[in-house]
C-alpha cells in the first residue's frame, strides 16, 4: 500500500472559472504541521495557520473565509484538503455560510479530502444556513490511507429572515469514502425539499431547525468503542434527536441528527468532536476559537 494517496480522478474536478481552494499540509522537521502549498480564487480567502490547541501544540488550525457574503445561484465551489504523512490538522470556517435565494439555477459545493499514511484531518465547518428558495448540492469525497483518520461534519439549518413562511427549495448531499486505489467503502446520499423538512414528514419528531451528519473515518480505531462513546453524547439531551451506526467495511462510525436550534446543534457536534479526538489521539480538544 503506498504511503501517499492520489487525489480524485480529473473528471471529478470542477471546470475552470469556478471558486477554488486547495490546501496541502505537511510536517516540518520538528513534527509541527504547516500549510505547505495553497491556492485560492474568488470568493475564497485563506488565513494563516494558527496553533491554538494547547493539548496538541503542533496541530495546525486553518480558518477559510469567503469574500462573497454567501453562496449564490450558479456558484460552483471546490475545496481540496490534502494531509501528507503523519500530519494532524484542523480545518474550519470563520462563520456559518448563507445560501441565498435562487429563483433560477442552483449552487454546488464539493470538498475533496485526501489523507496519507498516519494523517489526522478534521474538517468541521460551521452550519450552512439555507434561506428561502435556496438550492444546493453538497458533496464530500474522502480518499484515505487505511492508516489514517478523518473527522468530518456537515449540517444545515433553515432560516426565513422575512418571516414570510418560506423555506429552501431543496438540498442534496453526498458523502463518498474511498480507499487509495479508488475502491468505494461507503456512500451516503440524500435529498430533501424544504417543504418536506418543515412538514414533520422526516424521521425526526417535532419542529427541528437543524439537520447534521458527523462521521469518524478510521481504519485503526475500535469502532465498537467509538459507537459507545458517540452514543454517550446523546444522553440527557432533549434538544437533539440522533442515531449512531457503524459504517460499512469497518470504515468507521457516524451520527445523523436533528436539533431544535443552532445552539443545541453546535453543543452536540462539539461533544461528538471531543470524544472522537480523545479516542483517536488521547487528547481532548481545547475549545474552538472564533
Amino acid at each position: 500500500m503506498p504511503d501517499s494517496v492520489e487525489g480524485p480522478d480529473s473528471e471529478t474536478m470542477p471546470p475552470t472559472g469556478t471558486g477554488r481552494i486547495e490546501l496541502v499540509f505537511q510536517n516540518d522537521p520538528e513534527g509541527r504541521s504547516y500549510l505547505a502549498e495553497q491556492y485560492s480564487s474568488y470568493p475564497f480567502h485563506i488565513c494563516r495557520a494558527h496553533y491554538v490547541d494547547k493539548n496538541i501544540p503542533g496541530m495546525a488550525t486553518l480558518y477559510t473565509q469567503s469574500c462573497a457574503g454567501g453562496i449564490f445561484k450558479e456558484d460552483r465551489l471546490f475545496m481540496k484538503i490534502h494531509g501528507r504523512e503523519h500530519v494532524w490538522t484542523h480545518v474550519t470556517t470563520q462563520a456559518s455560510t448563507i445560501v441565498h435565494r435562487m429563483e433560477e439555477g442552483f449552487a454546488r459545493q464539493q470538498v475533496d479530502i485526501i489523507a496519507d499514511q498516519g494523517a489526522l484531518i478534521e474538517y468541521l465547518p460551521d452550519t450552512t444556513i439555507l434561506f428561502p428558495k435556496a438550492k444546493l448540492q453538497s458533496s464530500i469525497n474522502i480518499r484515505r490511507h487505511p492508516d489514517s483518520d478523518v473527522i468530518v461534519a456537515d449540517s444545515f439549518l433553515t432560516h426565513d429572515p422575512g418571516n414570510a413562511d418560506e423555506t429552501f427549495s431543496w438540498y442534496e448531499s453526498e458523502l463518498v469514502i474511498q480507499q487509495p486505489d479508488g475502491r468505494v467503502d461507503a456512500i451516503d446520499r440524500f435529498s430533501v425539499t424544504g417543504e418536506t423538512f418543515i412538514s414533520g414528514e422526516t424521521s425526526a419528531p417535532g419542529q427541528n431547525a437543524v439537520y447534521g451528519t458527523f462521521a469518524v473515518i478510521s481504519g485503526r480505531a475500535d469502532n465498537c468503542a467509538f459507537s459507545v462513546a458517540l452514543r454517550s453524547c446523546m444522553e440527557a439531551r432533549a434538544d437533539v434527536y440522533a442515531g449512531v451506526s457503524r459504517l460499512p467495511n469497518d470504515t468507521g462510525c457516524w451520527v445523523r441528527y436533528f436539533a431544535m436550534d443552532s445552539v443545541a446543534a453546535k453543543a452536540f457536534a462539539t461533544a461528538l468532536w471531543g470524544v472522537s479526538r480523545e479516542l483517536l489521539t488521547g487528547y481532548t480538544p481545547d475549545s474552538r476559537r472564533k
